[in-house]
């Protein structure tokens, strides 16, 4: 007899309720002029534009609103609302000049004290952005200039202006992304962007259409964009097979070959550093405040077999630092260092040293990409190590969005691709980093970070960001066992797509459809 675990039983019901959804909406979407295109992706639960880091939320921000420069899917800095921009020879002071015919969807002109509220906001909330963007001021020289006072030399302060958090805003918008009640509950959504929120509603779906005084002559070329919210990967799977949405992002490996097979689907693949960091607690009294027992998860840890078993062989073996190849010399390959296999024998010994014949703990597991398998594999290899773990797998929108993950004692957290590696190091792997889900840090390495985030020459910051990843492989509380590459999947008929590295940056400003 054929019994559903929980997991199967929650995909079925997705799958249902997509159904459902395609009946409701078939009358409408025939009534839609061919130009729209329908995005499957997770629903987002962090609206702030300062704040919200999942794709979903990043995806649905940049298309409301703009950004004063903007990382393109090779990592190259482009103007967008920015024209230009000018350093000092000091290397302290940045000046961008603005276009000059942009408006907000309420009317009002885009000004430099627009840029000047959103980078302040921005130090109000401590938001995220600054990892890179450090300690600066901003002023607006007059009503199109605006420039940037950093207290340090930055190099990677380009970066930071770009961040996906630093979408601009309107200059005293108190409420950004907030529904309201009335005839205008969408009214604090409120950007220069190629889009204009029509309907939203919270776990469904997102409708925007066409900005049709967008500054940007010709564009978009849509009449209509939707997000069609779908959790489950595999119901996203389902709905583009049948047509229910043309775009879906994040496709599990496994899953590739047996798309690809499949008529009128085309694949999109672009290398990335997108990698599952598994983090071990390890401030006083928890699981991983003795190194030996980090050291033993890492000996009962093999990569390479992960690699062959969850990605046929795709990935590209992690070295327990987050800078991988995808950023050139910063990557420190390891050699064979980094290819050894597993030692359960080892790590068993390890932990009998700490004065335990077995360590127990639960390890969360993000419900994307294949991170619940991923945690699968890790449980029957640990065991060998004599580490025993139960499995709980959680979605991906309550597991950030309630910074569930920051306090687990064993977790898989889903990094994306940064466009300066250092942000990595400054976010999560420094001792004060926000995200250190590990809890856990080095003075060393602090150190080398510090410099690092101040140091200009190239071949120094190589030199730094190699000997940061030695700490890291030798004392540190993350396993990496890989990174992959981020594969898309549309319809026939869609042009003009092309996938960010990090999806929820991906453009559709150039995206035509002709069914």
């Amino acid at each position: 007899m054929f019994k559903f675990n929980r997991r199967t039983l929650q995909h079925i019901i997705l799958v249902m309720m997509l159904g459902l959804l395609v009946i409701g909406s078939a009358l409408v979407v025939g009534a839609q002029e061919e130009n729209v295109l329908r995005v499957g992706i997770n629903a987002p639960a962090e609206l702030d534009p300062a704040l919200g880091t999942a794709d979903a939320e990043i995806i649905l921000n940049r298309s409301i609103y703009d950004y004063l420069i903007e990382i393109a899917p090779d990592n190259s800095l482009v103007p967008n609302l920015a024209t230009d921009w000018s350093v000092s020879d000091d290397g302290l002071t940045y000046t961008f000049n603005l276009v000059e015919n942009a408006a907000f969807h309420d009317g009002s002109p885009f000004t430099a004290a627009d840029v000047v509220f959103t980078y302040n906001r921005l130090k109000e909330l401590e938001s995220s952005a600054l990892a890179l963007l450090g300690d600066f001021e901003v002023e607006a020289v007059d009503d199109f200039t605006v420039q940037f006072t950093l207290a340090d030399v930055n190099p990677d302060f380009l970066f930071g202006v770009a961040s996906r958090f630093a979408a601009i805003l309107k200059d005293g918008t108190e409420s950004p992304n907030v529904l309201v009640e009335g005839d205008n509950p969408y009214v604090n959504f409120n950007g220069t962007g190629p889009f204009v929120l029509q309907d939203y509603r919270p776990g469904e779906q997102a409708v925007l259409v066409r900005n049709e005084n967008y500054w940007r002559e010709g564009e978009p070329l849509l009449d209509e964009l939707q997000f069609i919210y779908i959790d489950d990967p595999l119901a996203q799977i389902d709905a583009i097979r049948s047509g229910t949405v043309d775009v879906i992002f994040r496709i599990p490996l496994d899953q590739v070959d047996a798309l690809a097979e499949s008529e009128g689907i085309n694949l999109t693949e672009k290398p990335s550093n997108i990698f599952p960091a598994i983090h071990i607690r390890s401030d006083e009294g928890y699981l991983g405040e003795d190194v030996r027992i980090r050291q033993a998860f890492k000996l009962a840890t093999d990569k390479v077999a992960i690699n062959e078993l969850l990605l046929n062989g795709r990935g590209i073996i992690g070295n327990n630092d987050p800078v991988g190849p995808l950023y050139g010399e910063f990557y420190n390959d390891r050699g064979d260092a980094n290819q050894v296999t597993a030692d359960p024998e080892a790590a068993c010994a390890l932990i009998a040293e700490t004065g335990q014949e077995r360590i127990s703990a639960t390890l969360y597991a993000v419900d994307a990409f294949n991170y619940a398998d991923l945690a699968t594999v890790l449980q029957q290899q640990w065991e060998e190590g004599c580490i025993d773990v139960e499995v709980l797998v959680r979605p991906e929108n309550i597991y950030y969005a309630d910074n569930e993950w920051l306090e687990v004692e064993l977790g898989i957290t889903g990094w994306g691709t940064r466009a300066a590696p250092l942000e990595y190091y400054t976010l999560a792997w420094a001792s004060d980093g926000q995200w250190n889900g590990a809890h856990w840090g080095s003075p060393e390495a602090d150190a080398l970070i510090a410099e690092a985030q101040r140091t200009i020459d190239p071949e120094r910051r190589v030199e730094l960001f190699h000997q940061i990843s030695e700490i890291f492989a030798e004392e540190g509380a993350y396993i990496i066992p890989f990174f992959q590459p981020v594969i898309g999947a549309y319809l026939d008929g869609i042009e003009g797509l092309d996938m960010h590295p990090f999806p929820g940056r991906t453009d559709f400003r150039q995206v035509t459809v002709n069914r």
